[in-house]
């Protein structure tokens, strides 16, 4: 058996229930690299300078010796010692999908590593349409062959010769990804380790049902091929219709769950290379059941998350991972889509990306900010947006001079949401928009996580503990325990978007007077009675023709006692660019009315209690 076909047995429910308690365990032995509230983490190595006017803290798609040259190797070397005598921690970089050139560079039989689509084309990326290198496209290529992670390795063995704090991986899935580029791959490494992962997760009676009487040397294209199925039918079909094709559910899990271990696999490599533990990211949107998966072997997730920026407004979707975030245990430095700063950077929009830093901090995580960032549209191509940093600096220094008023802090939760993992499997993405609407409402809230064979969380009923009301979006698809688990809390169950049960389980403890569109976040260091309350103030009115908000002044906002469970005797107002400024608080028989003069972007109220 194979290498990859052993770990493959391993990859499955097992594998990873260990290593969401090894994760934990890692994050806090590399405690140096853990990301806090308050850190400003770059997309990428800059200059001195510009780290100083960032107040920059991290560094992640450090990049490495790119090409293998003595020059770009010196090169690397010399950012790395910048950013570290800096103070800054930095994480190397690996590319798994981007760095074709380089691998047919590096091993003369290239060809044996691309990804094959079930009609033995090969696969190409299709954002890099417009790159070729010595006559060849933008291949694919397979994170199961040995050739490619004969390479992979490669890129990292000079990437720690200045020492680094971590590791970040960008387009980790590898392979697994390739089944809506091309209609999957069905390499003859891929079908050798099916094979492998057939016998240990599959059961024997399922597969004399299709035919399949013996697995010695089963080809599972040369199967498809002989019912009809073609690349483009598999394409279509094996995610949405996975019942129309057999064993396609079965072989998109093999292949998740491979670039699960191998990431795993390597990260344990790089850290021989390195001589000591090492944080790692990797690029995900965290959105789905498909970037979960590898939450379990990360210490935090740095990746590309959809924006819509050309929607003309401060889109929720971030939110969507940022409560993921919370609900893994696992900080979210983010950047927006590559057709985001595309838009950003043809329209000269600087104010809508100072309302996505405002939102991710407001919710306890980070954006990155631009600096040189890659650009995307199918009709450019690859470009690059290089704003200068005064456009977005100033916020940056803004986290790190009121560190206080964000490390330590947690959100308070008060509802519950449920996040079904086999129902978004069945593209069943109702939460996302009632996320969304709570988010909007003001509730305060938290996912609560049911998983399957793909997320190893299992709903218990210590989840819900704390929850004045679960918020539900029907089908649920869960399996009968975790099912039984929801039924024995059926008293406090909103079948969104009932929104009247919610108010009646969960009362309204956060209301804005006198302004409109203004999200508060409130956030609290929990088990310490003396620490202040912080409430985020983050303003949506955003104005697409002057790519600026809309102020809000002179408003109120009241706050229910049960909401921090104290009463407040003092509030301080911070906001970027601005002096702090204590402001009014008028206690009441439910709570208080705090008087905000005025929100431009965003603000921070420090609250002290009684």
């Amino acid at each position: 058996m194979s290498a990859l076909g052993r770990g493959l047995r391993c990859a499955a429910l097992g594998l990873l229930a260990a290593a969401c308690s090894a994760g934990a365990a890692f994050a806090q032995e590399t405690g140096d690299v853990s990301i806090k509230r308050s850190d400003v983490v770059f997309m990428g190595p800059s200059l001195p300078e510009v780290y100083k006017q960032y107040g920059t803290t991290v560094v992640s798609w450090g990049g490495r010796g790119w090409g293998g040259t003595e020059g770009a190797l010196q090169w690397h070397v010399k950012q790395v010692q910048e950013a570290r005598d800096m103070g800054i921690r930095y994480l190397p970089g690996a590319a798994f999908r981007t760095a074709f050139a380089e691998m047919i560079d590096f091993d003369p039989n290239f060809m044996d590593s691309v990804c094959r689509s079930l009609d033995g084309e090969p696969i190409l990326v299709p954002w890099l349409w417009d790159q070729k290198h010595k006559g060849h496209p933008a291949y694919w290529f397979c994170t199961n062959s040995p050739g490619y992670r004969a390479y992979l390795k490669h890129q990292m063995e000079k990437a720690f010769a200045a020492g680094a704090e971590g590791l970040h991986i960008d387009d980790y899935a590898g392979t697994s990804g390739a089944h809506w580029a091309g209609g999957g791959c069905f390499c003859r490494y891929c079908v050798a380790a099916f094979r492998e992962y057939l016998k240990a997760n599959v059961a024997s009676e399922k597969l004399r049902q299709l035919g399949i009487a013996s697995l010695d040397d089963f080809d599972y294209g040369e199967f498809l091929r002989r019912r009809g199925v073609t690349a483009a039918q598999f394409k279509k079909e094996a995610s949405w219709y996975p019942e129309k094709i057999p064993l396609s559910g079965d072989f998109l899990a093999f292949q998740a769950q491979a670039a699960v271990e191998w990431v795993a696999e390597y990260r344990r490599w790089a850290e021989g290379v390195a001589g000591h533990p090492l944080a790692l990211c990797v690029n995900s949107a965290v959105s789905g059941p498909d970037d979960l998966m590898i939450a379990p072997v990360v210490t935090f997730f740095s990746g590309e998350v959809e924006h819509e920026a050309g929607s003309g407004k401060l889109s929720a979707v971030p939110i969507w991972t940022y409560k993921l975030g919370d609900a893994l245990g696992r900080p979210v430095a983010c950047t927006a889509a590559g057709w985001d700063w595309a838009f950003v950077k043809e329209h000269d929009k600087p104010g809508l990306v100072r309302a996505w830093i405002a939102q991710a901090y407001a919710f306890g995580h980070q954006f990155m900010p631009p600096v040189h960032q890659w650009c995307y549209t199918q009709e450019k191509g690859t470009h690059w947006y290089d704003p200068r940093p005064e456009e977005f600096a100033y916020l940056c220094r803004f986290v790190r001079e009121h560190a206080d008023l964000f490390d330590g802090y947690d959100p308070v939760e008060h509802v519950g949401l449920l996040y079904s993992s086999a129902a978004f499997r069945r593209w069943h993405m109702q939460a996302k928009q009632a996320c969304a609407d709570l988010a909007m409402k003001n509730v305060p809230f938290r996912l609560v996580l049911a998983g399957d064979d793909w997320l190893p969380s299992r709903l218990k009923p210590e989840d819900l503990g704390g929850l004045k009301a679960v918020v539900v979006t029907e089908p649920t698809d869960l399996d009968p325990a975790q099912q039984a688990v929801l039924e024995g809390a059926r008293a406090r169950l909103v079948a969104w978007p009932n929104e009247q049960r919610l108010s009646e389980l969960a009362p309204t403890e956060i209301v804005v007077e006198g302004a409109s569109n203004v999200t508060a976040v409130p956030r609290a260091r929990k088990g310490d009675a003396q620490a202040p309350f912080v409430c985020h103030l983050v303003n949506r009115n955003y104005v697409p023709d002057s790519d600026s908000l809309q102020a809000q002044r002179n408003f109120t906002v009241r706050l229910s006692r049960s909401l921090f469970g104290a009463d407040i005797a003092r509030a301080t107002l911070y906001a970027p660019g601005k002096e702090s400024v204590q402001v009014a608080v008028e206690r009441l028989p439910e709570g208080c009315a705090i008087s905000v003069p005025e929100l431009d972007l965003w603000a921070v109220l420090r609250l002290e209690r009684f």
